[in-house]
Protein backbone atom coordinates (compact mmCIF):
# COMPACT_ATOMS: atom_id res chain seq x y z
CA UNK A 1 0.00 0.00 0.00
CA UNK A 2 0.72 3.54 -1.31
CA UNK A 3 -0.57 6.70 0.25
CA UNK A 4 0.75 10.14 -1.77
CA UNK A 5 -1.07 13.66 -0.78
CA UNK A 6 -1.84 16.54 -2.86
CA UNK A 7 -3.97 19.46 -3.16
CA UNK A 8 -7.71 18.47 -3.15
CA UNK A 9 -8.85 20.28 -6.09
CA UNK A 10 -12.70 18.89 -6.28
CA UNK A 11 -14.92 17.39 -3.23
CA UNK A 12 -15.31 13.91 -3.28
CA UNK A 13 -14.14 10.21 -2.84
CA UNK A 14 -13.84 7.55 -5.41
CA UNK A 15 -12.60 4.07 -4.97
CA UNK A 16 -11.89 2.30 -8.49
CA UNK A 17 -8.84 0.75 -10.90
CA UNK A 18 -6.94 3.42 -12.34
CA UNK A 19 -5.99 3.99 -15.83
CA UNK A 20 -2.73 6.26 -16.76
CA UNK A 21 -2.96 9.08 -19.60
CA UNK A 22 0.64 9.02 -20.52
CA UNK A 23 1.02 11.24 -23.80
CA UNK A 24 4.57 9.39 -24.33
CA UNK A 25 7.29 10.42 -26.06
CA UNK A 26 7.04 11.79 -29.46
CA UNK A 27 9.92 12.57 -32.02
CA UNK A 28 10.87 8.69 -32.26
CA UNK A 29 12.03 6.99 -35.92
CA UNK A 30 11.43 10.92 -38.28
CA UNK A 31 12.74 11.33 -41.02
CA UNK A 32 12.93 14.68 -42.84
CA UNK A 33 11.98 14.95 -46.13
CA UNK A 34 12.72 18.41 -48.36
CA UNK A 35 11.13 21.53 -46.78
CA UNK A 36 8.75 21.88 -49.56
CA UNK A 37 7.33 18.63 -48.56
CA UNK A 38 7.92 19.25 -44.63
CA UNK A 39 5.75 22.28 -44.87
CA UNK A 40 3.17 20.37 -46.70
CA UNK A 41 2.57 17.53 -44.58
CA UNK A 42 1.83 20.44 -41.55
CA UNK A 43 -0.27 22.25 -43.75
CA UNK A 44 -2.13 19.06 -43.80
CA UNK A 45 -1.34 18.00 -40.41
CA UNK A 46 -3.10 21.40 -39.24
CA UNK A 47 -6.27 20.68 -41.79
CA UNK A 48 -7.22 17.41 -39.82
CA UNK A 49 -6.43 18.84 -36.84
CA UNK A 50 -8.52 21.52 -37.18
CA UNK A 51 -11.05 19.11 -38.68
CA UNK A 52 -10.65 16.81 -35.25
CA UNK A 53 -11.26 20.22 -32.98
CA UNK A 54 -14.01 20.98 -34.78
CA UNK A 55 -16.02 17.66 -34.02
CA UNK A 56 -15.28 17.72 -30.10
CA UNK A 57 -16.39 21.51 -29.95
CA UNK A 58 -19.80 20.30 -31.58
CA UNK A 59 -20.20 17.96 -28.81
CA UNK A 60 -18.78 20.27 -26.58
CA UNK A 61 -20.72 23.16 -23.90
CA UNK A 62 -19.77 26.79 -22.09
CA UNK A 63 -15.76 26.48 -21.11
CA UNK A 64 -14.95 23.54 -22.67
CA UNK A 65 -15.94 24.74 -26.43
CA UNK A 66 -14.24 27.87 -25.69
CA UNK A 67 -10.97 25.94 -24.82
CA UNK A 68 -11.33 24.04 -28.62
CA UNK A 69 -12.21 27.05 -30.63
CA UNK A 70 -8.80 28.75 -28.58
CA UNK A 71 -7.13 26.02 -30.28
CA UNK A 72 -8.45 26.70 -33.49
CA UNK A 73 -7.84 29.98 -33.66
CA UNK A 74 -4.05 29.59 -32.39
CA UNK A 75 -2.99 27.34 -35.83
CA UNK A 76 -4.77 29.90 -37.78
CA UNK A 77 -3.04 32.52 -35.68
CA UNK A 78 -0.20 34.05 -38.38
CA UNK A 79 2.62 34.35 -35.71
CA UNK A 80 2.33 31.45 -34.68
CA UNK A 81 2.32 29.31 -38.13
CA UNK A 82 5.08 32.00 -39.74
CA UNK A 83 7.06 30.84 -36.35
CA UNK A 84 6.48 27.08 -37.56
CA UNK A 85 7.46 27.71 -41.58
CA UNK A 86 10.71 29.64 -40.48
CA UNK A 87 11.72 26.74 -38.76
CA UNK A 88 10.62 24.35 -41.38
CA UNK A 89 12.40 26.80 -44.04
CA UNK A 90 15.54 26.21 -41.87
CA UNK A 91 15.91 22.79 -42.32
CA UNK A 92 13.44 21.09 -39.77
CA UNK A 93 11.23 18.77 -39.70
CA UNK A 94 7.39 19.85 -39.22
CA UNK A 95 6.84 18.34 -36.02
CA UNK A 96 10.24 19.34 -34.68
CA UNK A 97 9.07 23.13 -35.61
CA UNK A 98 6.27 22.26 -34.22
CA UNK A 99 7.16 21.42 -30.84
CA UNK A 100 10.00 24.45 -30.70
CA UNK A 101 6.73 27.01 -31.43
CA UNK A 102 4.90 24.92 -28.42
CA UNK A 103 7.92 26.01 -26.19
CA UNK A 104 7.76 29.44 -27.15
CA UNK A 105 4.56 30.18 -27.15
CA UNK A 106 3.76 27.85 -23.82
CA UNK A 107 6.68 29.72 -22.26
CA UNK A 108 5.10 33.20 -22.90
CA UNK A 109 2.06 31.90 -21.20
CA UNK A 110 3.92 30.40 -18.15
CA UNK A 111 5.49 33.81 -17.81
CA UNK A 112 2.72 35.80 -16.86
CA UNK A 113 1.82 36.45 -12.95
CA UNK A 114 -1.86 35.62 -13.41
CA UNK A 115 -2.18 32.06 -12.27
CA UNK A 116 -5.12 31.02 -14.45
CA UNK A 117 -3.40 32.92 -17.63
CA UNK A 118 -0.37 30.43 -16.74
CA UNK A 119 -2.34 27.70 -16.92
CA UNK A 120 -4.11 28.27 -20.85
CA UNK A 121 -0.28 27.31 -21.62
CA UNK A 122 -1.45 23.42 -21.21
CA UNK A 123 -4.27 24.70 -24.19
CA UNK A 124 -0.59 25.45 -26.26
CA UNK A 125 0.70 22.36 -25.49
CA UNK A 126 -2.44 19.92 -26.07
CA UNK A 127 -3.29 21.47 -29.54
CA UNK A 128 0.64 21.21 -30.74
CA UNK A 129 0.81 17.35 -29.48
CA UNK A 130 -2.31 17.33 -31.35
CA UNK A 131 -0.46 18.11 -34.60
CA UNK A 132 2.73 16.33 -33.44
CA UNK A 133 0.90 13.30 -33.42
CA UNK A 134 -0.64 13.24 -36.71
CA UNK A 135 2.87 14.34 -38.30
CA UNK A 136 4.18 11.20 -36.23
CA UNK A 137 1.44 9.38 -37.01
CA UNK A 138 0.30 8.53 -33.58
CA UNK A 139 -3.19 7.83 -32.38
CA UNK A 140 -4.48 11.32 -30.73
CA UNK A 141 -7.45 8.96 -28.79
CA UNK A 142 -4.72 7.05 -25.73
CA UNK A 143 -7.27 5.59 -24.41
CA UNK A 144 -10.36 3.83 -24.14
CA UNK A 145 -11.97 2.89 -20.64
CA UNK A 146 -13.72 -0.45 -20.96
CA UNK A 147 -14.66 0.12 -16.82
CA UNK A 148 -15.16 3.23 -14.59
CA UNK A 149 -11.61 4.06 -13.47
CA UNK A 150 -9.83 6.87 -11.84
CA UNK A 151 -7.77 8.61 -14.06
CA UNK A 152 -4.13 9.84 -13.52
CA UNK A 153 -1.71 12.18 -15.45
CA UNK A 154 1.41 13.64 -15.53
CA UNK A 155 -0.91 16.58 -16.62
CA UNK A 156 -4.21 16.55 -18.24
CA UNK A 157 -4.96 17.98 -21.43
CA UNK A 158 -8.14 19.45 -22.58
CA UNK A 159 -8.49 17.19 -25.30
CA UNK A 160 -7.68 13.77 -22.77
CA UNK A 161 -10.76 14.45 -21.27
CA UNK A 162 -13.01 16.00 -23.99
CA UNK A 163 -12.49 12.37 -26.08
CA UNK A 164 -13.50 9.95 -22.94
CA UNK A 165 -17.08 8.66 -21.64
CA UNK A 166 -17.59 10.92 -19.04
CA UNK A 167 -20.01 8.41 -17.29
CA UNK A 168 -16.48 6.17 -16.91
CA UNK A 169 -14.70 8.30 -15.09
CA UNK A 170 -14.62 8.03 -11.55
CA UNK A 171 -12.04 10.43 -10.69
CA UNK A 172 -8.86 12.46 -11.61
CA UNK A 173 -5.63 12.51 -10.04
CA UNK A 174 -2.59 14.32 -11.52
CA UNK A 175 1.08 15.41 -10.58
CA UNK A 176 1.64 18.23 -12.02
CA UNK A 177 -2.06 20.28 -12.64
CA UNK A 178 -3.24 23.57 -10.43
CA UNK A 179 -6.33 23.87 -9.11
CA UNK A 180 -7.41 26.21 -12.20
CA UNK A 181 -6.53 23.74 -14.50
CA UNK A 182 -8.81 22.41 -17.26
CA UNK A 183 -8.81 19.25 -15.53
CA UNK A 184 -9.60 20.53 -11.78
CA UNK A 185 -12.43 23.14 -13.76
CA UNK A 186 -13.70 19.95 -15.51
CA UNK A 187 -13.85 17.86 -12.53
CA UNK A 188 -15.99 20.29 -10.06
CA UNK A 189 -18.17 21.05 -13.46
CA UNK A 190 -18.80 17.12 -13.49
CA UNK A 191 -19.24 16.96 -9.87
CA UNK A 192 -16.23 13.88 -9.41
CA UNK A 193 -13.32 14.04 -6.71
CA UNK A 194 -9.76 15.27 -8.67
CA UNK A 195 -6.48 15.57 -6.04
CA UNK A 196 -3.91 17.50 -8.08
CA UNK A 197 0.30 18.10 -7.23
CA UNK A 198 1.08 14.25 -6.50
CA UNK A 199 4.55 14.96 -7.57
CA UNK A 200 6.54 13.37 -10.26
CA UNK A 201 6.26 9.47 -10.92
CA UNK A 202 2.99 9.24 -8.87
CA UNK A 203 0.61 8.54 -11.74
CA UNK A 204 3.06 6.23 -13.40
CA UNK A 205 3.20 3.88 -10.02
CA UNK A 206 -0.55 4.02 -10.08
CA UNK A 207 -1.17 3.14 -13.29
CA UNK A 208 -2.86 -0.44 -13.13
CA UNK A 209 -4.03 -0.65 -9.71
CA UNK A 210 -6.91 -0.18 -7.47
CA UNK A 211 -6.63 2.73 -5.49
CA UNK A 212 -8.92 5.36 -3.12
CA UNK A 213 -8.73 9.01 -4.75
CA UNK A 214 -9.97 10.68 -1.62
CA UNK A 215 -10.59 14.90 -1.78
CA UNK A 216 -13.56 14.66 0.88
CA UNK A 217 -11.04 16.17 3.79
CA UNK A 218 -10.98 20.18 3.23
CA UNK A 219 -7.61 21.43 1.11
CA UNK A 220 -5.88 17.75 1.48
CA UNK A 221 -6.25 15.21 -1.16
CA UNK A 222 -4.78 11.29 -1.44
CA UNK A 223 -4.07 8.46 -3.29
CA UNK A 224 -3.81 5.69 -1.32
CA UNK A 225 -2.57 2.79 -4.16
CA UNK A 226 -3.71 -1.07 -3.21
CA UNK A 227 -5.28 -0.19 0.15
CA UNK A 228 -5.88 -2.08 2.81
CA UNK A 229 -8.84 -3.45 4.08
CA UNK A 230 -9.08 -0.77 6.90
CA UNK A 231 -9.14 2.20 4.45
CA UNK A 232 -11.68 -0.17 2.10
CA UNK A 233 -13.83 -0.10 4.75
CA UNK A 234 -13.49 3.60 5.66
CA UNK A 235 -13.85 4.76 2.24
CA UNK A 236 -16.69 2.92 1.75
CA UNK A 237 -18.68 4.20 4.25
CA UNK A 238 -17.88 7.73 3.30
CA UNK A 239 -19.14 6.71 -0.12
CA UNK A 240 -22.17 5.27 1.54
CA UNK A 241 -22.71 8.58 3.40
CA UNK A 242 -22.14 10.54 0.61
CA UNK A 243 -24.92 8.92 -1.65
CA UNK A 244 -27.53 8.98 1.28
CA UNK A 245 -26.90 12.53 2.30
CA UNK A 246 -26.57 13.58 -1.50
CA UNK A 247 -23.15 15.51 -0.61
CA UNK A 248 -20.88 15.11 -3.02
CA UNK A 249 -22.56 15.54 -6.91
CA UNK A 250 -21.83 12.03 -8.85
CA UNK A 251 -21.34 13.09 -12.45
CA UNK A 252 -23.65 9.89 -13.48
CA UNK A 253 -26.64 11.21 -11.72
CA UNK A 254 -27.10 14.25 -14.52
CA UNK A 255 -26.70 11.65 -16.94
CA UNK A 256 -29.31 9.92 -19.15
CA UNK A 257 -30.78 6.44 -18.21
CA UNK A 258 -29.25 4.57 -21.43
CA UNK A 259 -27.57 1.12 -21.50
CA UNK A 260 -24.48 0.80 -23.89
CA UNK A 261 -26.60 0.25 -26.38
CA UNK A 262 -29.21 3.00 -25.90
CA UNK A 263 -32.21 1.16 -24.00
CA UNK A 264 -33.70 3.96 -21.63
CA UNK A 265 -34.54 2.62 -18.47
CA UNK A 266 -36.02 4.59 -15.49
CA UNK A 267 -34.79 4.68 -11.64
CA UNK A 268 -37.26 5.76 -8.65
CA UNK A 269 -36.91 5.33 -4.53
CA UNK A 270 -37.95 4.11 -2.40
CA UNK A 271 -38.87 5.77 1.33
CA UNK A 272 -41.14 5.94 4.41
CA UNK A 273 -44.34 8.06 5.07
CA UNK A 274 -42.76 9.63 7.74
CA UNK A 275 -39.41 10.89 6.54
CA UNK A 276 -39.22 14.30 6.06
CA UNK A 277 -41.48 15.67 3.18
CA UNK A 278 -38.99 18.43 2.66
CA UNK A 279 -36.07 16.20 1.62
CA UNK A 280 -34.85 16.26 -2.24
CA UNK A 281 -35.50 13.05 -3.99
CA UNK A 282 -32.26 10.84 -4.82
CA UNK A 283 -29.52 12.05 -6.86
CA UNK A 284 -30.54 10.14 -10.43
CA UNK A 285 -34.65 9.48 -9.16
CA UNK A 286 -37.52 10.11 -11.15
CA UNK A 287 -40.07 10.18 -8.50
CA UNK A 288 -40.91 7.47 -5.62
CA UNK A 289 -41.80 4.12 -6.64
CA UNK A 290 -42.76 2.57 -3.27
CA UNK A 291 -43.92 4.41 -0.54
CA UNK A 292 -44.27 2.58 2.56
CA UNK A 293 -47.78 3.49 5.27
CA UNK A 294 -47.24 1.41 7.83
CA UNK A 295 -46.42 3.99 9.79
CA UNK A 296 -48.39 6.47 9.80
CA UNK A 297 -51.33 3.90 10.82
CA UNK A 298 -49.36 3.05 13.63
CA UNK A 299 -48.88 6.28 14.97
CA UNK A 300 -52.54 6.36 14.78
CA UNK A 301 -52.31 9.51 12.56
CA UNK A 302 -56.07 10.73 11.67
CA UNK A 303 -57.33 11.48 8.30
CA UNK A 304 -56.53 14.59 8.38
CA UNK A 305 -53.08 14.11 9.51
CA UNK A 306 -52.39 11.63 7.14
CA UNK A 307 -53.84 13.79 4.14
CA UNK A 308 -51.16 16.78 5.04
CA UNK A 309 -47.93 14.09 4.95
CA UNK A 310 -49.13 12.78 1.82
CA UNK A 311 -49.87 16.03 0.42
CA UNK A 312 -46.26 17.63 1.62
CA UNK A 313 -44.86 14.54 -0.07
CA UNK A 314 -46.60 15.20 -3.79
CA UNK A 315 -45.83 18.82 -3.33
CA UNK A 316 -41.98 18.67 -2.56
CA UNK A 317 -42.07 15.97 -5.17
CA UNK A 318 -43.03 18.84 -7.86
CA UNK A 319 -44.69 16.96 -10.17
CA UNK A 320 -42.73 13.46 -10.11
CA UNK A 321 -44.67 9.86 -9.77
CA UNK A 322 -45.23 8.88 -5.78
CA UNK A 323 -46.59 5.91 -5.05
CA UNK A 324 -48.37 4.78 -1.78
CA UNK A 325 -48.68 1.05 -0.36
CA UNK A 326 -51.75 1.14 1.63
CA UNK A 327 -51.18 -0.71 4.71
CA UNK A 328 -52.35 -4.30 5.01
CA UNK A 329 -53.28 -6.49 7.95
CA UNK A 330 -51.90 -9.51 5.79
CA UNK A 331 -48.31 -8.15 4.54
CA UNK A 332 -45.25 -9.08 6.22
CA UNK A 333 -46.74 -11.65 8.65
CA UNK A 334 -43.72 -11.86 10.52
CA UNK A 335 -43.73 -7.86 11.17
CA UNK A 336 -44.40 -7.28 14.56
CA UNK A 337 -47.37 -4.84 14.16
CA UNK A 338 -49.00 -6.99 11.94
CA UNK A 339 -51.18 -8.28 14.85
CA UNK A 340 -51.71 -4.48 16.18
CA UNK A 341 -52.93 -3.27 13.11
CA UNK A 342 -55.46 -6.09 12.82
CA UNK A 343 -57.11 -5.26 15.90
CA UNK A 344 -57.28 -1.70 15.04
CA UNK A 345 -59.02 -2.12 11.70
CA UNK A 346 -61.33 -4.97 13.53
CA UNK A 347 -61.79 -6.98 9.99
CA UNK A 348 -60.95 -4.68 7.57
CA UNK A 349 -57.95 -5.29 4.61
CA UNK A 350 -57.79 -1.49 4.23
CA UNK A 351 -58.01 1.17 6.91
CA UNK A 352 -60.73 3.70 5.68
CA UNK A 353 -58.97 6.89 7.20
CA UNK A 354 -56.08 6.07 4.69
CA UNK A 355 -58.19 5.44 1.46
CA UNK A 356 -60.19 8.57 2.31
CA UNK A 357 -57.08 10.83 3.14
CA UNK A 358 -55.32 9.08 0.22
CA UNK A 359 -58.11 10.16 -2.53
CA UNK A 360 -58.08 14.01 -0.89
CA UNK A 361 -54.24 13.81 -1.42
CA UNK A 362 -54.52 12.93 -5.25
CA UNK A 363 -55.52 15.97 -6.91
CA UNK A 364 -51.90 17.31 -5.82
CA UNK A 365 -49.43 15.24 -7.63
CA UNK A 366 -48.77 12.53 -9.26
CA UNK A 367 -50.03 10.06 -7.18
CA UNK A 368 -50.92 6.05 -7.29
CA UNK A 369 -51.67 3.58 -5.34
CA UNK A 370 -50.81 -0.09 -4.65
CA UNK A 371 -51.95 -2.54 -2.73
CA UNK A 372 -50.16 -5.39 -0.82
CA UNK A 373 -50.69 -8.78 -0.73
CA UNK A 374 -53.20 -9.59 -3.57
CA UNK A 375 -53.80 -12.72 -3.72
CA UNK A 376 -55.98 -13.05 -6.54
CA UNK A 377 -59.11 -11.19 -7.70
CA UNK A 378 -61.37 -11.88 -4.86
CA UNK A 379 -58.73 -9.61 -2.85
CA UNK A 380 -58.33 -6.99 -5.75
CA UNK A 381 -62.79 -7.14 -5.66
CA UNK A 382 -62.90 -6.39 -1.81
CA UNK A 383 -60.20 -3.78 -2.15
CA UNK A 384 -61.95 -1.19 -5.05
CA UNK A 385 -64.97 -1.93 -3.50
CA UNK A 386 -63.43 -0.58 -0.02
CA UNK A 387 -62.34 2.26 -2.11
CA UNK A 388 -66.02 2.93 -3.56
CA UNK A 389 -67.42 3.08 -0.44
CA UNK A 390 -64.63 5.65 1.01
CA UNK A 391 -65.19 7.75 -2.62
CA UNK A 392 -69.02 8.20 -2.24
CA UNK A 393 -68.62 9.23 0.93
CA UNK A 394 -65.66 11.91 0.28
CA UNK A 395 -67.95 12.69 -2.84
CA UNK A 396 -71.53 12.60 -1.94
CA UNK A 397 -72.09 16.16 -4.57
CA UNK A 398 -69.14 15.06 -7.03
CA UNK A 399 -69.52 10.84 -7.76
CA UNK A 400 -68.03 11.60 -11.42
CA UNK A 401 -64.72 13.25 -9.49
CA UNK A 402 -61.47 11.76 -11.09
CA UNK A 403 -59.75 8.82 -9.13
CA UNK A 404 -55.45 8.02 -8.84
CA UNK A 405 -54.57 5.13 -10.99
CA UNK A 406 -54.79 1.53 -8.93
CA UNK A 407 -52.71 -0.92 -9.07
CA UNK A 408 -50.98 -3.95 -6.98
CA UNK A 409 -47.97 -5.32 -5.59
CA UNK A 410 -47.07 -8.35 -6.97
CA UNK A 411 -45.16 -10.10 -3.99
CA UNK A 412 -46.67 -13.44 -3.85
CA UNK A 413 -46.50 -16.58 -6.78
CA UNK A 414 -50.46 -16.26 -7.04
CA UNK A 415 -50.29 -12.48 -8.15
CA UNK A 416 -47.88 -12.83 -10.68
CA UNK A 417 -49.46 -16.26 -12.13
CA UNK A 418 -52.78 -14.15 -12.09
CA UNK A 419 -51.39 -10.72 -12.91
CA UNK A 420 -53.62 -11.03 -16.11
CA UNK A 421 -57.08 -11.55 -14.01
CA UNK A 422 -55.77 -8.51 -11.84
CA UNK A 423 -55.45 -6.32 -14.67
CA UNK A 424 -58.98 -7.02 -16.13
CA UNK A 425 -60.53 -6.62 -13.07
CA UNK A 426 -59.35 -2.83 -13.14
CA UNK A 427 -55.22 -3.61 -11.79
CA UNK A 428 -53.70 -0.39 -13.87
CA UNK A 429 -49.95 -0.90 -12.86
CA UNK A 430 -47.91 -3.73 -11.01
CA UNK A 431 -45.00 -3.58 -8.95
CA UNK A 432 -43.01 -6.37 -8.32
CA UNK A 433 -41.37 -6.35 -5.24
CA UNK A 434 -38.56 -8.46 -5.60
CA UNK A 435 -37.60 -9.53 -2.26
CA UNK A 436 -41.18 -10.66 -1.25
CA UNK A 437 -41.77 -12.11 -4.05
CA UNK A 438 -38.77 -14.43 -3.45
CA UNK A 439 -39.19 -14.43 0.03
CA UNK A 440 -42.74 -16.38 -0.56
CA UNK A 441 -41.74 -18.23 -3.77
CA UNK A 442 -38.86 -20.35 -1.85
CA UNK A 443 -40.02 -20.35 1.64
CA UNK A 444 -37.78 -17.83 3.50
CA UNK A 445 -40.42 -16.27 4.83
CA UNK A 446 -38.34 -15.24 8.51
CA UNK A 447 -35.42 -15.22 6.08
CA UNK A 448 -34.94 -11.90 4.06
CA UNK A 449 -31.18 -11.92 4.28
CA UNK A 450 -31.46 -15.46 2.20
CA UNK A 451 -34.25 -13.86 0.02
CA UNK A 452 -31.78 -10.93 -1.15
CA UNK A 453 -28.74 -13.44 -1.76
CA UNK A 454 -31.34 -15.44 -4.09
CA UNK A 455 -33.24 -12.19 -5.82
CA UNK A 456 -32.45 -13.52 -9.39
CA UNK A 457 -33.23 -17.61 -8.70
CA UNK A 458 -34.78 -19.16 -11.35
CA UNK A 459 -38.41 -19.75 -10.24
CA UNK A 460 -38.46 -16.01 -9.37
CA UNK A 461 -37.43 -14.62 -12.68
CA UNK A 462 -40.09 -17.27 -14.69
CA UNK A 463 -42.59 -15.26 -12.16
CA UNK A 464 -41.15 -12.52 -13.05
CA UNK A 465 -41.57 -12.99 -17.09
CA UNK A 466 -44.74 -14.12 -16.16
CA UNK A 467 -45.80 -11.20 -15.22
CA UNK A 468 -43.98 -8.95 -18.17
CA UNK A 469 -46.02 -10.85 -20.62
CA UNK A 470 -49.31 -10.55 -19.14
CA UNK A 471 -49.09 -6.87 -18.44
CA UNK A 472 -47.40 -6.36 -22.03
CA UNK A 473 -50.40 -7.92 -23.90
CA UNK A 474 -52.96 -5.69 -21.63
CA UNK A 475 -50.61 -2.55 -21.80
CA UNK A 476 -50.48 -1.98 -18.42
CA UNK A 477 -46.74 -1.10 -16.74
CA UNK A 478 -44.80 -3.15 -14.52
CA UNK A 479 -41.76 -2.04 -12.52
CA UNK A 480 -39.32 -3.55 -10.12
CA UNK A 481 -39.41 -2.74 -6.09
CA UNK A 482 -38.18 -4.10 -3.12
CA UNK A 483 -34.52 -2.99 -4.04
CA UNK A 484 -31.84 -3.21 -1.53
CA UNK A 485 -27.94 -2.41 -1.60
CA UNK A 486 -27.40 -6.12 -1.46
CA UNK A 487 -29.12 -7.23 -4.12
CA UNK A 488 -28.13 -4.34 -6.94
CA UNK A 489 -25.58 -7.23 -8.17
CA UNK A 490 -28.37 -9.33 -9.00
CA UNK A 491 -31.07 -6.97 -10.80
CA UNK A 492 -29.23 -6.67 -14.17
CA UNK A 493 -30.88 -9.80 -15.39
CA UNK A 494 -33.94 -8.68 -15.38
CA UNK A 495 -33.48 -5.06 -17.48
CA UNK A 496 -32.68 -8.43 -19.94
CA UNK A 497 -36.00 -9.85 -19.09
CA UNK A 498 -37.59 -6.77 -20.11
CA UNK A 499 -37.66 -5.11 -17.07
CA UNK A 500 -37.12 -1.22 -17.61
CA UNK A 501 -38.39 0.59 -14.04
CA UNK A 502 -36.55 -0.16 -10.86
CA UNK A 503 -37.50 1.51 -7.58
CA UNK A 504 -34.76 1.42 -4.74
CA UNK A 505 -33.12 2.89 -1.64
CA UNK A 506 -32.21 5.51 -2.04
CA UNK A 507 -28.43 4.60 -1.24
CA UNK A 508 -28.69 1.89 -4.03
CA UNK A 509 -30.09 4.40 -6.80
CA UNK A 510 -26.11 5.40 -8.39
CA UNK A 511 -24.67 1.95 -7.60
CA UNK A 512 -27.34 -0.02 -9.95
CA UNK A 513 -27.70 2.68 -12.69
CA UNK A 514 -23.52 2.36 -13.19
CA UNK A 515 -24.31 -1.00 -13.40
CA UNK A 516 -27.54 -0.99 -15.85
CA UNK A 517 -25.60 1.73 -17.84
CA UNK A 518 -23.03 -1.32 -19.22
CA UNK A 519 -25.29 -3.88 -19.98
CA UNK A 520 -25.63 -3.94 -23.34
CA UNK A 521 -29.28 -5.50 -24.78
CA UNK A 522 -28.76 -6.08 -28.49
CA UNK A 523 -27.92 -10.11 -27.69
CA UNK A 524 -31.29 -10.64 -26.35
CA UNK A 525 -32.56 -9.38 -30.11
CA UNK A 526 -31.10 -12.25 -31.11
Amino acid sequence: MYTFTGVSASAGIAIGPVEQIDHGTAGLHRIVCDPFRERALYDVAVVLAKDELRRLSQRAKGPDADILLFQIALLEDESFTNEIGDYIAAGAGGAAAVERAEQIFAGRLNNVDDEYIRERSVDVCDVCRRVVDILDGRPRRRLHLKRPSILVADRFFPSDLFSLDRRMILGLASNQDSSVSHAAIMARSMGIPAVIQLGDGVAALAAGHRAILDASDGDTGTLIIEPDGTHMAQADCKVAENRLHGRTPDPVAALPCLTRDGTAFRLLTATNATSDPGELLPQGSAGIGLLRTESVIMDDLSEDAQFARIREKLQYSDGAMVAVRTCDTHADDDSPWTAEIAKRLQGHRLFWPQIKALLRAAPYGDLRLLFPMIAGVEDWDACMNEVETCRQELYKDAPDAAMPPFGCIVDTPSAALLAGELIEHGAQMLAIDIEDLTRYTLGLIQDSTAAVAKVDNPAVRRLVKEVLQQAEARGVEVYLCGITVESIARIPVYLHLGIRTFSVEPAAILPLKKLLMQEDLRQDQN
